[in-house]
């Protein structure tokens, strides 16, 4: 169970992206849809 709701999920991320989230994706895609939700999320705290 997560502690803290995310404003952004990995799925939605990963669409906004053009990513399709997988094994047969390369590390570097699969890292950038970590990486844009940490840029999300901190945007969010921002707006606060």
């Amino acid at each position: 169970m997560a502690k803290y709701r995310l404003p952004i999920d990995k799925s939605q991320a990963a669409s906004a992206m053009g990513v399709s989230l997988g094994a047969d994706t390369s590390a570097r895609q699969n890292g950038s849809v970590g990486g844009y939700m940490v840029k999300k999320t901190f945007e969010s705290f921002g707006q606060r």
